[in-house]
C-alpha cells in the first residue's frame, strides 16, 4: 500500500535527490516544491484511466430543479467527486447498460427517473484513498510529481524529458496491472438483441 512520505521519497530519487526527506514536515525547498504539486498531479492521473481503487457506484434520482435537456425526460446532477464515467445503467446490477443519455458540463440526461452510474471518484475514500493505491501507481505519480517539479530543483531539461519519458512508462505499466486485476464483465446485450429476447424471436446459430 502506498505512503505519501514513500512517494515524495521515491520523486526525490527520481530527481536525482540521494538526500531524500525525512518528514512530511521537514522545511525545505524540496518539500514544499513536492506539496505544491501533490493535489494536481493526483488529479491528474484520476483522470487517466478507470482505476478499480477509485470506482465508485451511486444511485441518482433525478434532479427537479434541472431543466431536461430537449430529447429526454430528466435531468440528473454529478456527484461533486465525480472525475470521469465509467458506465451508466437503470440496473443497480449494472447487467444491463444503455446508450441513450446525454453528457453534459455537470450532468446527465436520459429517459429514466433513476440511474445507476458508475465513476472514478475523487472522494478520500475512493481515489484520493492514497493507501489504498498501488506500488505502480504511487510509482507513476511519483514520477509525475518529479516531472512537475523538475525545473524548481533542477535546471537540466533533458532530465526533465527524461522524467516524462519515464512517468509514460510507468503509467502504462500501472493501467495493465489494474485492468488485468479486473473481473470480466459481460458485454451487455445490445438493443436489436434485447429485442428479440423480449418478443420471443431466437435466432438460430
Amino acid at each position: 500500500m502506498a505512503d505519501r512520505l514513500a512517494i515524495y521519497q521515491s520523486a526525490l530519487r527520481y530527481l536525482g535527490n540521494a538526500a531524500g526527506l525525512s518528514s512530511l514536515t521537514e522545511v525545505s525547498v524540496a518539500r514544499r516544491a513536492l506539496d505544491n504539486v501533490w493535489q494536481v498531479a493526483g488529479d491528474y492521473l484520476l483522470a487517466k484511466a478507470f482505476w478499480n481503487f477509485a470506482i465508485r457506484a451511486v444511485e441518482l434520482t433525478e434532479d427537479e430543479d434541472v431543466e431536461p435537456l430537449f430529447g429526454y425526460q430528466y435531468a440528473f446532477s454529478k456527484p461533486d467527486d465525480w472525475v470521469r464515467t465509467v458506465g451508466l445503467s437503470n440496473d443497480a446490477t449494472f447487467t444491463v447498460g444503455f446508450e441513450q443519455y446525454e453528457d453534459e458540463l455537470n450532468y446527465w440526461y436520459a429517459n429514466y427517473d433513476t440511474i445507476y452510474v458508475r465513476y472514478v471518484s475523487s472522494d478520500a475514500n475512493f481515489g484520493w484513498n492514497v493507501g489504498a493505491w498501488r506500488e505502480p501507481f504511487a510509482q507513476a505519480m511519483a514520477a509525475y510529481m518529479a516531472f512537475q517539479c523538475g525545473l524548481p530543483l533542477s535546471a537540466d531539461k533533458g532530465n526533465r524529458n527524461d522524467l516524462y519519458t519515464l512517468f509514460k512508462a510507468l503509467l502504462k505499466d500501472a493501467k495493465t496491472l489494474d485492468a488485468a486485476d479486473e473481473r470480466v464483465h459481460v458485454k451487455p446485450a445490445g438493443r436489436l438483441v434485447r429485442a428479440r429476447q423480449s418478443s420471443g424471436i431466437r435466432k438460430d446459430g
